[in-house]
């Protein structure tokens, strides 16, 4: 999937910051899905199911200041069985309980290793709360999906900084200015003879005006 990049400002691109989150996270609703979380003998979050199919979500938030522009997703996976895998990664933005908004979707490559990590570029500027979808296929109800770390990558306070650097250029841009001798002069600046024959001419006419 090919997703359009806006250009970083300059001075934005120095304050890119890393979530990093573990897979504990992670909830689904779906009944036919079982999560298990870590134990001694797995580190990991392990997701099996009791049913086939090729839409098994689990969903986690992601704790992103708003304004925050969500530039990379990393998702750390291992899995078990050939036919079995991850096909989407999603990014969902949703503030009333009835309602949620799809910002970022992705669709997974079927030929990945099976132990990866699988990296989702997107440009989401998080204005509400932002949560991270993953959806799976299971072919068998003896594979398994486990996941590790979640890595998301976003650059903080990008709407705000974005908003006065447009506002500083629009503001250079409408002040009329032009270069002599390398020195910078506001363009058709009254000079004091100006003004002094602007005032004369003022009285002139109100001198006839009056005669």
């Amino acid at each position: 999937m090919t997703t359009l990049h806006k250009p970083f400002s300059k001075r934005s691109s120095h304050s890119r910051q890393t979530l990093m989150l573990h897979a504990l996270g992670f909830v689904s609703g779906d009944p036919t899905i079982r999560i298990g979380y870590p134990f001694v003998f797995h580190p990991g979050v392990q997701v099996t199911v009791s049913e086939p199919g090729n839409a098994k979500w689990v969903y986690m938030m992601l704790p992103v200041p708003k304004g925050s522009l969500i530039t990379e997703i990393k998702v750390a996976h291992h899995r078990s069985g050939i036919q079995s895998r991850i096909t989407h990664i999603r990014l969902v933005q949703q503030r009333e309980p009835v309602a949620a908004e799809v910002v970022h979707d992705d669709s997974i490559a079927e030929n990945i290793p099976s132990i990866y990590v699988i990296s989702s570029s997107c440009h989401v500027i998080a204005e509400k709360s932002v949560l991270l979808k993953i959806c799976m296929e299971f072919a068998n109800t003896d594979d398994m999906i486990e996941f590790g770390s979640i890595e998301v990558q976003y650059i903080p306070n990008y709407e705000k900084t974005t908003t006065s650097d447009e506002g500083e250029t629009k503001r250079k841009e409408e002040r009329p200015i032009y270069t002599l001798n390398k020195k910078q002069t506001i363009k058709n600046q009254p000079t004091l003879v100006d003004l002094f024959f602007k005032t004369k001419k003022k009285r002139t006419i109100s001198n006839i005006s009056n005669t």
